[in-house]
Parts: structure tokens; C-alpha cells; sequence
């Protein structure tokens, strides 16, 4: 059974993949600020006392903070986990400006998150490298490729959320350019780009009424909610034996 770290997990849609695992029996690992707050997330999720004590393992640390996340990417036993969920991001906050309305406070905390990561994995040199799951959002898809958000949409992600998905968008541009590396200088095996439409919260549909789609084929709606953006990436990333194919990719999930 794969074990898994988690970072930026206290809420949204890492968090919902966080309770899926370990109401799965999944052994997992998580990053936190305030342990406190990750664990009364967990328990509103639905996750019991016992699932808690006995496969979550709480860091207290900063996502900066490399020997933090080195912690967080090993288990008790001194493995190395097998797969890395980040959810890591901030909300925007308004700016009074008609050009970008919308700033993101901490300009490059995703993209210095995950290179910490990369940098935490080649120090620890895991014989089996772990896949690297990124949630992330539709809106910045590469040159080229086809639209991934509905033509109502356009004005709220490229202009509204320009600046926040700069950090979004140097994420994804960060672990193609980490793969592209000699397979013994990486610290990954490989990742998914988890692209979500316009999130929501409240209860979850399932997966049957998930559409999925890739960067060249991108499935196209206009919201879903965190529940399901984690029972996806549980069921289809972390649980599923044709994971491998969505490996490097681009997914896109939408209703």
C-alpha cells in the first residue's frame, strides 16, 4: 500500500485527498504550521481518532524550511514515501489596480515550495523515486494547446487571476524542467499537473460525474467541487494501478 506526504493540506483539495488516504489505511506524512488545525480538518473530514494515530504522522515546520520537508518526506521507518500531494497556495487579496485586481501576497510561495521538495528528494537520493502530484488549476495551459476554460471564464482566469496563477504557472514549468534532468540527478519519478475548474466547497458528486481530459484534450467546464478534486486524485492517482497514465501529463477535471 503507497504512502504518501502531503503539503498545503489543512484545507482544500489536498486535505479531501489527505482523509480519503487515510480512511484508506494509507500510512501518510503532512506538513503543518499548526498540527492542531491539520488534525480538527482530518476529524471534520469524517476521519477517525484511530485512522489519526495510526497512520498520520503531523511535521510541524515551513514548507521553506528544507529539513522540515525532508521529514515530511520520509516515514518513521526512514523510507521515503512514494507519492508527494501539494496543495500548497494562498488566497489573492484585492489590489487597487484595473490592470491585475488580484495579487497573490506571497508572489513565489508554490514555485519555492516545490523546488524545496526537489531539492529535500536529491539529498535524500530514495531508491524508488516518488510520483509528484501537483494541484493546480486550468486557466494556464502551455502555448499552443487548446482552451481549458469555458469562453465565459476567459476574463475571470487571464485577467482577474493573472497574477496569482504566475506562481501556479512557474510550478508546472519548474517540474517539466526537473524531469528533463539525468534520471540520477532527479528526485522524482515523474508528476501530474492536477488542473481543476472553478472550485467549490460542500459535499462532492463522485466520480461519476468527474470528466476528465489531458493538455491536448482538456475537458472543459466551469466548476467542481474540492471533495471530489480529492476523490479523484485518490482514485486515480494514488490508489489506481493505471496511474502510469497520466504520468508528465496535464489532467484536467471538471462536472
Amino acid at each position: 500500500m503507497p504512502s504518501v506526504a502531503f503539503f498545503g493540506a489543512t484545507g482544500g483539495c489536498a486535505g479531501h485527498c489527505l482523509a480519503f488516504s487515510l480512511k484508506a489505511g494509507y500510512d501518510c506524512t503532512a506538513l503543518a504550521r499548526t498540527p492542531a488545525k491539520l488534525t480538527e480538518a482530518m476529524k471534520t473530514k469524517g476521519v477517525s481518532a484511530e485512522s489519526l494515530d495510526s497512520h498520520l504522522t503531523v511535521i510541524q515546520g515551513d514548507v521553506r524550511d528544507i529539513e522540515a520537508v525532508k521529514r515530511t518526506l520520509q516515514l518513521p521507518n526512514g523510507a521515503v514515501v512514494e507519492d508527494i500531494v501539494s496543495g500548497i497556495g494562498t488566497y489573492p487579496r484585492f489590489a487597487w489596480s484595473l490592470w491585475r485586481p488580484l495579487i497573490q501576497p506571497d508572489a513565489t510561495l508554490c514555485r519555492d515550495a516545490v523546488a524545496t521538495i526537489l531539492r529535500a528528494l536529491q539529498q535524500l537520493k530514495p531508491s524508488k523515486k516518488p510520483l509528484f502530484i501537483n494541484m493546480t488549476t486550468t486557466g494556464i495551459s502551455s502555448p499552443g494547446k487548446p482552451r481549458d476554460v469555458p469562453v465565459l471564464f476567459v476574463p475571470l482566469y487571464h485577467w482577474l487571476l493573472a497574477a496569482p496563477h504566475e506562481d501556479k504557472r512557474g510550478v508546472v514549468e519548474l517540474l517539466a524542467e526537473h524531469v528533463r534532468l539525468p534520471v540520477g540527478e532527479r528526485g522524482i519519478e515523474g508528476y501530474v499537473n492536477v488542473k481543476a475548474s472553478l472550485l467549490t466547497d460542500g459535499e462532492g458528486t463522485g466520480l461519476q460525474a468527474v470528466r476528465e481530459g489531458v493538455e491536448e484534450k482538456p475537458a472543459v467546464g466551469y466548476m467542481i467541487a474540492r471533495q471530489d478534486v480529492g476523490l479523484w486524485v485518490f482514485e486515480r492517482l494514488i490508489k489506481s494501478e493505471t496511474r502510469a497514465e497520466w504520468m508528465c501529463k496535464s489532467a484536467s477535471i471538471t462536472y
